[in-house]
């Protein structure tokens, strides 16, 4: 029995359009709109923009012989200069009587430098040792303060030599701390407030 011609047309048909690999659209289909995958890839390895920490922070603390605050409306201004990481022989030459660093630990002692800007806020004077205290963080987040070096230091002193200062006055003194001897790089001064929350970190020896 014969095919009829419609069936035949439509084999005919069907193998065209195998034989094209049937690569025309076909009416009516409807294609894939292009993926926007790519651009968010790249958005995502875009580098991130640095966040800078602000300065006298732990992060970023006040190069060493910059001036800072450690509150925007403190009267007082500090510059801490070198650490000497090794300050017992210093210390001992200058009270012979001092105590010696226990086993593993150290003296160490930076010249810090205050001043008063702020003329008409101390018409009447005031006394730094009982304003702010000199500490030192060391990497590993500990902190050790003047308590712990209860020494003779030498000139200039401690900050307790310093005594009361008015409008326009500037002193330097010794700030001391006696630390694991291990821990003395990589540390920071830190200058707190002793009447408020407000603290500012200076840059200690990194070798």
């Amino acid at each position: 029995m014969r095919a009829p011609a419609s069936a035949l047309f439509a084999v005919a048909i069907c193998s065209a359009l195998l034989l094209s690999g049937c690569s025309g659209p076909v009416e009516g289909e409807i294609k894939p709109k292009a993926s926007a995958e790519p651009a968010a890839s790249a958005a995502a390895e875009a580098p991130a923009e640095e966040v800078v920490a602000e300065p006298g922070t732990r992060s970023n603390p006040f190069p060493t012989g910059t001036a800072g605050k450690h509150s925007s409306d403190s009267v007082w201004t500090f510059s801490v200069g070198e650490t000497d990481t090794d300050a017992g022989p210093e210390v001992l030459a200058a009270n012979p009587y001092s105590e010696v660093p226990a086993g593993g630990s150290s003296y160490i002692t930076v010249p810090v430098t205050v001043q008063v800007d702020d003329v008409p806020s101390l018409v009447d004077g005031a006394d730094p040792a009982y304003s702010f205290d000199v500490a030192y963080v060391t990497a590993a987040g500990n902190t050790y303060d003047s308590t712990t070096c209860v020494v003779s230091l030498p000139e200039p002193g401690d900050l307790y030599n310093v005594g009361v200062m008015y409008g326009g006055a500037q002193a330097g003194f010794l700030g001391c701390a006696h630390v694991p001897t291990v821990d003395v790089l990589g540390g920071a001064w830190v200058v707190s407030s002793l009447v408020a929350t407000d603290s500012a970190f200076f840059a200690g020896p990194v070798s």
